[in-house]
């Protein structure tokens, strides 16, 4: 995709960079919309929100605006926003010395040599999808050339029960099961008719819920102070469709003990706290070869609701 690219929005057709001249917004920011499964009515029409700005920092008995600053220690006035956010002390803020970026990753294939990024605008691959697949040891020739497949919404899937082939939101429909914990259940191995004829548990709060391990029946509470489960993680591994068994008896993954971002040092539940980003996000972040600083710095995207979305093509099944 580039910026002739000529995206329709409410019956008008005009290149990429057309819309983002009259929209106030970069042709790059466009682009990033709509390689990212934006629809083309939503990247053209939804503002870009305006970047917030910090009045000023007081730092070594001076109080300047961050413009300021830059000029005086030569560290980017965004950035120093942007350190004073993840609560770096303002002294530290506005002197430490920018880090030197890394040199971009260089991939061959077929005898021509580019970065990773140069790649990702050749073929349409996100240059973060084509890093994911050389981590996880995808050759550089399937990483750059092998399209994305296009994920399907939870409900679309289709389940053969009986002759009968509705998609998962329909069997939902059907059963009052969750469209969620049928498609969770179907995942984790259960066969179609344990996961849609199996009754969802009633919810009585994570405490009071009773559940049978072995013949013995525990409130999740009991269970937690036995095993020393949490009883969000046993209440939350039910709700994925654990069985009982698992969710009482699997050990809890240890968090790496302790991250250090600008100076403070924090578990990783800490920065979860800090920076309102999940836990699993910065795990998974990290896990991925992420930086500590972009790790809790980089806000998470909202995911859309399971079963909003492709609901006309999901009655086809």
């Amino acid at each position: 995709m580039d910026k002739g690219t000529k995206p329709t929005v409410r019956g008008r057709t005009r290149t990429v960079e057309e819309w983002a001249r009259r929209r106030g917004m970069t042709v790059k920011t466009l682009i990033w919309r709509l390689e990212h499964g934006w629809e083309a009515q939503d990247a053209v029409l939804v503002p870009v929100r305006p970047a917030a700005t910090l009045a000023a920092v007081t730092a070594f008995g001076r109080t300047l605006t961050p413009g300021e600053w830059e000029q005086k220690n030569g560290v980017p006035a965004g950035l120093i926003g942007k350190r004073i956010k993840l609560g770096w002390r303002p002294e530290d803020a506005v002197s430490r010395p920018v880090r030197p970026k890394r040199a971009a990753k260089a991939v061959t294939v077929g005898g021509e040599t580019f970065a990773i990024h140069e790649w990702s605008e050749r073929t349409g691959i996100p240059a973060n999808v084509i890093s994911s697949r050389l981590s996880i040891g995808w050759t550089p020739e399937r990483a750059v050339s092998e399209p994305i497949r296009k994920r399907r919404g939870t409900g679309r899937r289709g389940v053969v029960i009986g002759g009968e082939r509705p998609a998962i939101r329909e069997w939902a429909e059907r059963t009052g099961i969750p469209a969620n914990v049928i498609s969770n259940r179907l995942n984790r191995g259960w066969t179609p008719e344990r996961a849609v004829g199996t009754p969802a548990r009633k919810r009585r709060g994570p405490d009071l819920e009773e559940i049978t391990v072995g013949g013995e029946t525990l409130t999740v509470h009991g269970w937690a102070e036995r095993t020393g489960i949490p009883v969000v993680t046993i209440s939350n591994r039910l709700n994925r469709g654990w069985t009982p068994e698992d969710a009482v008896s699997r050990l809890v993954r240890k968090e790496p003990r302790a991250i250090t971002v600008g100076g403070e040092r924090l578990t990783i539940r800490g920065w979860a706290e800090h920076t309102g980003i999940p836990i699993n996000v910065i795990s998974g972040r990290l896990y991925a070869g992420w930086s500590p600083e972009r790790a809790v710095g980089t806000p998470a995207r909202r995911r859309r609701r399971t079963g909003r979305r492709g609901s006309s093509s999901a009655a086809k099944g």
